[in-house]
């Protein structure tokens, strides 16, 4: 990271260009300034913003983006790979803690609220009540034909009650 801080400083030396007008061009703080030329990559909280940060700069002095940006990917890629599993594991897992305690704490108004889907369950209800209820329907329809015998004789015919 040494190396592309100082290959801005050189390049913003040659070209002439004061620290004031970066910051003002790029908007970016004094002593972020400071450490960008510095290499001093651990005054930056967020790596994406701090490679931002260099992308528009070293578009800014007009120096190879892909190149420079590469070089910071293995600095990256360096640094990371010696931070212990261990340490990843904590990290991930009080980030964890938070994204809960935050859940915890959101303000949810009648309209946001996630709520189940009720209408399945109306559904499935009602057909199954309406299903109970045919087939009891159908079998009182059964046991009253059975209850009831039709006898025919010389075309007139007689309803018998009971069964004979």
């Amino acid at each position: 990271m040494k190396d592309i801080g100082e290959s801005f400083r050189i390049a913003r030396e040659t070209i002439g260009i004061s620290k004031d007008e970066i910051i003002k061009d790029l908007n970016i703080t004094e002593s972020q300034l400071a450490n960008l030329e510095d290499g001093n990559a651990n005054a930056f909280k967020d790596v994406f913003f701090l490679k931002d940060i260099i992308k528009k700069y070293s578009k800014y002095l007009n120096l190879d983006e892909d190149e420079i940006i590469d070089k910071f990917n293995d600095f990256i890629f360096g640094y990371t790979s010696r931070i212990p599993v261990d340490e990843i594991l904590e990290q991930t897992r009080e980030i964890k803690i938070l994204e809960r305690q935050n859940e915890e704490k959101k303000v949810v108004s009648p309209y946001t609220i996630k709520r189940k889907n009720t209408s399945t369950i109306k559904y499935a209800l009602i057909y199954i009540v309406s299903t109970i209820v045919l087939v009891i329907l159908i079998f009182l329809i059964i046991k009253f034909i059975k209850d009831r015998e039709v006898k025919y004789t010389n075309n007139n015919f007689y309803i018998v009650e009971g069964r004979c």
